[in-house]
């Protein structure tokens, strides 16, 4: 019963049968208590930035405040001069790599709770707007693929 259809340059997507009120809502809160996890991560890569930046800039400021020159203490630790001067100023180093990580993160727990939102939005036309409405298969599949293509539409 599974049909393939390709329009344009989307994905092809392959018609599910209709999901049950329960199949729908336990996909939601598997989805959900997989995104806690992932909000956990970012937590926990917030604490260990915050003490990693504190940590290396105090280093930074004694190994100055003892009379090392900055490319001293740039080699010592293996750090750019640069990346020295902001640490000894209290900056946020140039090369960016924890937040780009940490947006990365963010951005994909973003699109799971789009996700989840999709799933939830499809159990509230079962069970509230088209509940008692005769709807083919078909009709029922176009209109989950609508959802998405908005969906997809919005994040743009």
């Amino acid at each position: 019963m599974a049909s393939r259809k390709r329009t344009g340059n989307a994905t092809p997507t392959i018609a599910q049968p209709a999901r049950t009120d329960r199949d729908l809502a336990q996909q939601a809160k598997t989805r959900l208590r997989r995104i806690e996890g992932q909000v956990r991560g970012i937590q926990g890569m917030l604490d260990r930035l915050d003490e990693e930046q504190d940590a290396l800039g105090q280093r930074v400021r004694d190994l100055l405040a003892s009379g090392k020159r900055q490319t001293e203490v740039a080699r010592e630790l293996g750090l750019t001069r640069q990346r020295v001067a902001g640490l000894a100023q209290g900056r946020c180093g140039p090369e960016g790599e924890p937040c780009d990580s940490l947006l990365t993160q963010v951005l994909a727990v973003h699109a799971a709770v789009e996700q989840v939102g999709l799933l939830i939005m499809e159990l509230h036309l079962q069970r509230c707007v088209l509940e008692g409405v005769p709807i083919t298969e078909g009709r029922l599949q176009e209109l989950r693929e609508s959802l998405r293509l908005w969906s997809r539409l919005g994040s743009s």
